[in-house]
């Protein structure tokens, strides 16, 4: 799964989708833009970020964004960290 609906769930105020993310871009999102990204409950500790729909979004980049969420979870998991993890740096010692 790499997107989730949230349509008021439990009283929030606003419609949106929540997306998987790489580590780092829900940061990212969330910082250049507060009013259009969020950090979702439940999902959002590990790397999700929510999306709002209701406020007249940027279908466009709205797009892009889920392409993005899609190409994460697309990926071999042997290719990418678990969402919301750093990839690791080589044996410990």
């Amino acid at each position: 799964m790499f997107a989730q609906l949230d349509n008021h769930h439990h009283g929030a105020p606003h419609v949106g989708v929540w997306l998987a993310m790489p580590l780092g871009a829900q940061e990212a999102l969330v910082y250049a833009d507060p009013k259009r990204y969020y950090v979702p409950p439940y999902v959002g500790p590990r790397g999700w970020v929510g999306v709002r729909l209701d406020a007249r979004p940027s279908w466009k980049q709205i797009g892009c964004v889920v392409r993005d969420a899609h190409a994460f979870i697309a990926k071999p998991a042997r290719t990418r960290p678990p969402a919301g993890r750093a990839a690791p740096r080589g044996p410990r010692r």
